[in-house]
C-alpha cells in the first residue's frame, strides 16, 4: 500500500461549525498522521490540529487502509481513551461507518499515532 489521505470532520459546541482537516496517513505503523486545516496535507504538514473551539470529532474517514492497521487519537500528545480506531472500519466507502463522539476542548492539540 502507500500513504492515504483521509478526512477528519468536527463539530464546534458553541458554534455548530464544521471543521474539515485533511489528514495524511503515512503508510507504516508507529507513525504520526499529518493534519491540514486549510488544504492537503502530506508527509511535510503538522503532526497535530489545534481546535479552535469546543469541539466533538464525528468522523474520520479514509480512502484506504494503509499497512498500519489502526490508529489512536490523542489530546495534547496523551492517548484519548476509547478513541482508537481500525482504518479497515473507517473507510470511505463503508455505508455504515460508526459516527464518533469524541469531545476535545478548545486549544487541544489533536494528534494520531498509527499501530499494526
Amino acid at each position: 500500500m502507500t500513504a492515504q489521505q483521509a478526512t477528519m470532520i468536527l463539530r464546534g459546541v458553541q458554534t455548530g461549525k464544521t471543521y474539515i482537516v485533511d489528514v495524511h496517513a503515512p503508510d507504516a505503523a508507529a507513525t504520526l498522521l499529518r493534519f491540514n486545516g486549510s488544504g492537503a496535507a502530506a508527509a511535510t504538514s503538522a503532526d497535530s490540529f489545534r481546535a479552535p473551539e469546543n469541539c466533538i470529532i464525528e468522523d474520520i474517514s479514509i480512502a484506504a487502509s494503509p499497512t498500519a492497521t489502526g490508529v489512536v487519537i490523542t489530546r495534547d500528545g496523551n492517548t484519548i481513551v476509547g478513541a482508537s480506531l481500525r482504518w479497515a472500519n473507517q473507510v470511505v466507502t463503508t455505508v455504515n461507518r460508526a459516527k464518533m463522539t469524541i469531545p476535545i476542548p478548545a486549544g487541544s492539540f489533536i494528534g494520531g499515532l498509527q499501530h499494526a
